[in-house]
């Protein structure tokens, strides 16, 4: 028979254990809420810092602006202005860009939605755009899940705006679809356009990671927002192309 002390060590042993986790379970939400904050306060520097420097670029694109008028009849004054004008706009375009992408994906608000008709609206915003490069999109079926709406929409916006900006000489065929995975929505965004070699299809999803010159416009921020905004609803995008033949952007919606 064991004796009383030995029956009482696997209690103190037990208790031991119990508490050890304690401190453990404490000691990754106490990290958790530092990693929390310390993400907030970035992102309020951000915030901070693209909004205030916003306002001297607008002075200095603006006063640019005057000189040009006045110096109307000098071409080379004029030029020397323009590439000012330029880069001021550049510049306000990457800061708001770092703002969106600081911002995006953070608390989502799901609700129910149509993804189809989420769609539609990002794209009555692109609709000069659609027209303009004479680009033909056709949706399958979208289901109805739980998504923000605003930061999805996001998402097929800036599909669908790489898909017309990297089209190959034909007009460019979207087209938007899903399938019923096993635990999530499958959205695929195909197009016919110029495609993306394998050993860019991690890069294209990284901040500021262009395969292009400056003779496409953009920041090099759009897929990382998208890839940001899916991550904060439990999914994951990707892309499959052959390099060739178009390009397909799939991402996943879980129920």
């Amino acid at each position: 028979m064991p004796t009383e002390a030995e029956l009482a060590d696997p209690f103190r042993e037990n208790e031991r254990l119990k508490r050890a986790l304690e401190e453990c379970s404490a000691a990754q939400q106490a990290a958790q809420a530092e990693a929390e904050r310390a993400v907030k306060e970035l992102q309020d520097f951000v915030y901070a810092a693209s909004h205030d420097l916003q306002e001297p670029l607008r002075a200095v694109s603006a006063y640019a602006q005057l000189l040009q008028r006045k110096h109307a009849e000098d071409a080379e004054t004029n030029e020397f202005i323009g590439f000012v004008i330029r880069g001021a706009q550049q510049a306000t375009s990457l800061l708001q860009a770092l703002l969106a992408y600081s911002r995006s994906g953070s608390s989502p608000h799901r609700r129910m939605a149509n993804l189809g008709a989420i769609a539609q609206s990002a794209l009555f915003k692109l609709n000069a755009r659609v027209r303009e490069s004479e680009a033909r999109i056709s949706f399958g079926e979208l289901p109805d899940a739980p998504v923000d709406q605003t930061q999805i929409a996001q998402v097929f916006e800036q599909l669908v705006t790489n898909a017309i900006a990297y089209r190959s000489e034909e007009a460019p065929v979207i087209e938007i679809s899903a399938q019923e995975g096993a635990d999530a929505f499958v959205v695929s965004v195909s197009d016919n356009g110029k495609g993306i070699e394998a050993r860019f299809h991690e890069q294209v999803f990284l901040p500021f990671k262009r395969l292009h010159g400056k003779e496409v416009a953009g920041t090099g921020l759009g897929l990382a927002v998208c890839r940001k905004i899916i991550a904060a609803h439990g999914g994951r995008i990707w892309v499959e192309s052959d390099g060739e033949h178009g390009s397909t952007f799939k991402f996943t919606l879980p129920y």
